[in-house]
């Protein structure tokens, strides 16, 4: 009788185990396929917002990107960059990610010996580093300019505008509003060995200069290129035209201008060279 006891309860016990082991696994086995679902269902949220966001208009975009930047928080200089061009929605977007990152040491890929370089102060490479109190993608057309009239006279690739505008800062080319001094213009090339002189010149001159390979750097008031203030280049001139490096705006960079039409809108001229 005690003998069929003890079997009875080992036997018992065997069940038990046995069950306790069927539910441990059964509930392992659900939560593996619960977590399978969530990561199916993850993975198809993101591949719908992924499609989402390939099939969004440029206007759609630009809307996305600034309420993602009022929510953040970025300065409001930097979310004006998007009522001001539409093409720095990129870098807009970038702008939490990239702030912190070091600038790119050199302009490759964009200079090709004997041209002036087309650059651009908001180019995710350079366009968050400091000016001022501000950065160079909001406030460094000057610095920006002047790159690209160094790198592309003396064929440099390591002069970059975030370079450029470390110089203007550390000398006191740069005012309470973030503004570049015009004297930066004509004293800071003397840094790279390139000579330069100013005054309003004719489009005669212009022409003649471009000719001989000295691009022009100018200063604009409101007009085609700005509501405020503004550095350009002058890089070409041919049959009345010119093209200008806008470092603000690809648009204005690919356009081909008549000269006398923006003539009114240059505040001051200045001539580069390696004579």
């Amino acid at each position: 009788m005690r003998r069929q006891i003890i079997l009875m309860g080992c036997f018992l016990i065997l069940l038990t185990g046995l069950a306790a082991n069927y539910y441990v696994r059964k509930s392992q086995m659900t939560a593996e396929v619960h977590k399978m679902v969530r990561t199916e269902e993850g993975r198809s949220n993101r591949k719908v917002q992924q499609i989402t966001i390939e099939e969004e208009t440029e206007e759609e975009k630009i809307a996305r990107v600034r309420r993602i930047a009022q929510e953040k928080g970025y300065p409001e200089s930097v979310t004006e960059l998007l009522d001001k061009n539409p093409e720095t929605v990129n870098f807009v977007a970038h702008y939490e990610e990239k702030m912190n990152e070091p600038a790119a040491e050199t302009i490759d890929g964009d200079l090709v010996q004997g041209q002036i370089p087309k650059l651009y102060q908001w180019d995710e490479r350079w366009g968050y580093s400091v000016y001022g109190t501000s950065i160079v993608a909001v406030s460094g057309c000057g610095p920006t300019c002047m790159a690209m009239v160094a790198s592309g006279l003396l064929n440099d690739p390591t002069i970059t505008p975030a370079k450029v505008a470390a110089y203007a800062m550390e000398n006191g080319y740069i005012d309470e509003n973030n503004d570049t001094y015009w004297r930066f213009m004509k004293e800071a090339s003397a840094n790279w060995n390139i000579s330069c002189y100013d005054g309003q010149l004719t489009e005669e001159q212009v022409r003649d200069e471009l000719e001989q390979g000295h691009p022009i750097i100018c200063t604009v008031g409101p007009g085609n290129f700005t509501q405020n203030g503004h550095f350009i280049v002058l890089t070409q001139y041919a049959d009345g035209k010119v093209r200008v490096n806008d470092p603000f705006s690809l648009k204005n960079t690919d356009t081909e201008w008549v000269f006398a039409e923006i003539a009114g809108q240059i505040k001051a001229m200045w001539v580069y060279s390696m004579e």
